[in-house]
């Protein structure tokens, strides 16, 4: 965790180099796959649409192709 605001309302997260790169070089494709297995888990109290989450993936994917290229960390900003 690097920052945090009242309580943990507001957080925000390093996330790892391993994940930064599993993400980068992840197949594209396959993520199809992991957005409808992922909808259909029991995390979410009404399951979103599998085509929201692919589109969140390939963002997230893009932004560690580009962390990767010039030397960065990926963070995450979390509002409860």
């Amino acid at each position: 965790m690097v920052a945090m605001i009242d309580e943990g309302e507001v957080l925000c997260l390093s996330l790892t180099d391993s994940l930064r790169d599993a993400l980068a070089s992840t197949d594209r494709a396959s993520l199809h796959g992991v957005a409808r297995d992922w909808a259909a888990s029991d995390v979410f109290d009404t399951p979103p649409d599998p085509d929201d989450i692919v589109g969140f993936l390939n963002q997230a994917a893009d932004l560690a192709d580009g962390a990767i290229e010039w030397g960065y960390r990926l963070y995450c900003w979390v509002c409860v």
